[in-house]
């Protein structure tokens, strides 16, 4: 009898063993918004996991240059960047991060935070995720694994869609133009347009879209960073690299782009370079194409250390087009020959290079006899970081 008894307690004890077994392979737990447990099929989940490389796509935005803030990333928090872009890409809200074991909450927090500011920065087509963001850990078998919560602006991957479609169009409208020019001719071109085309906006409560690529495509308004990833946006479908930067400048927290030309890293801030366009119409150059010994003298880095150099002024607006005002120059018949691109335009712009004070009455004077449409006390406009004069036509 006892054998008997033994021998059904090794079979139930068995039979068990291979449930658990089984039960632990084939499922893992992800808690609901109730606080109680959902059952999601691992197998179903790996059909739609992918992994993270330069070809991986997240919506029909494609970027190119879509893994420069991935790349500065340690292995762990590549984990957690790759769990993030099939989660976004497939919609989804709730998930767990393969293959990642945190030590402990803390960790994986201060983790998750690093990878999801390099994702946002390196996909700024994902206009529809909310900063907004919840982490926590679940005691496993073999360690804690970490889970994160997104949230969308959007209730459906259909109004992403929607949205996305509209985008695509006002991208080939702003591109259209610049298929045989050079990359810095289509650089300075999107730009400028960009600038034309979106206002600024100076509302205390701002909408989630003005900070997105959102804003300045479907709405024409946008600040800072919306700018920024509008142009990386457009940059990218035309083959010029450009990464988001984020940093201060004048005491303010800013955003603005790194963009490469022929292999150089510059500095674009197209927030800075249509600060006066309400005003006047007018957009400047200031901020077009700095190094960073000239956008350092009023701004200052995020994270430094991740940044490309930008050394070089070859393709800086004023020295590419040879804008320059040298003090001791001849500055009649410099400004003669600046002023042939501005002719038919409603003002002059040109970098100041030497003793600012001395020499505007100069250029003023010297500016009147070329063209009296500057006569009568023009209102001048000057930028402390380029030297950068701009004097509109009355």
């Amino acid at each position: 009898m006892k054998k008997t008894i033994r021998s059904f307690c090794n079979f139930f004890v068995t039979i068990f063993a291979v449930i658990v077994v089984l039960y632990i392979s084939f499922f893992t737990d992800i808690p609901s918004k109730t606080g109680n447990t959902v059952r999601l099929k691992i197998e179903e989940a790996k059909t739609e996991y992918e992994q993270y490389n330069e070809s991986f796509e997240i919506n029909e935005l494609t970027i190119n240059m879509n893994s420069y803030y991935y790349d500065k990333l340690t292995d762990s928090q590549k984990k957690i960047y790759d769990s993030i872009a099939n989660a976004v890409k497939n919609f989804q809200c709730e998930f767990a991060i393969r293959d990642y074991k945190a030590s402990s909450k803390e960790e994986f927090a201060n983790e998750v935070s690093i990878a999801i500011a390099a994702f946002i920065n390196d996909h700024p087509e994902v206009f529809y995720l909310q900063s907004q963001y919840s982490t926590y850990t679940l005691t496993g078998f073999d360690g804690n694994i970490g889970y994160i919560k997104l949230n969308y602006t959007e209730s459906t991957i259909e109004e992403v869609n929607t949205k996305i479609d509209m985008i695509k169009q006002k991208i080939q409208e702003y591109i259209s133009g610049t298929e045989n020019l050079s990359d810095y001719e289509k650089e300075l071109y999107i730009h400028d347009k960009l600038a034309q085309n979106v206002t600024y906006s100076d509302l205390e409560d701002l909408p989630r879209a003005y900070h997105t690529a959102e804003g300045p495509f479907l709405e024409n308004i946008g600040v800072c960073d919306g700018f920024t990833k509008t142009l990386q946006i457009l940059y990218d479908q035309v083959g010029i690299d450009s990464i988001i930067v984020l940093g201060v400048l004048d005491g303010n927290p800013h955003a603005w782009n790194l963009v490469n030309i022929d292999g150089d890293w510059y500095h674009v801030d197209l927030t800075s370079s249509r600060s006066i366009v309400e005003e006047t119409g007018i957009i400047t150059h200031a901020y077009f194409n700095l190094s960073d010994e000239r956008m350092l003298k009023n701004a200052s880095f995020d994270n430094p250390e991740l940044l490309p150099k930008a050394n070089t002024l070859d393709y800086n607006y004023y020295i590419y087009n040879d804008y320059v005002v040298y003090s001791n120059d001849s500055i009649n018949s410099k400004l003669s020959n600046i002023y042939k691109d501005f002719e038919n335009k409603n003002y002059i712009e040109f970098y100041l290079e030497g003793n600012v004070g001395e020499t505007i009455s100069s250029i003023l004077v010297a500016l009147r006899r070329i063209d009296n449409s500057f006569l009568n006390g023009s209102k001048m406009y000057y930028y402390n970081i380029e030297n950068a004069i701009i004097i509109p036509k009355n």
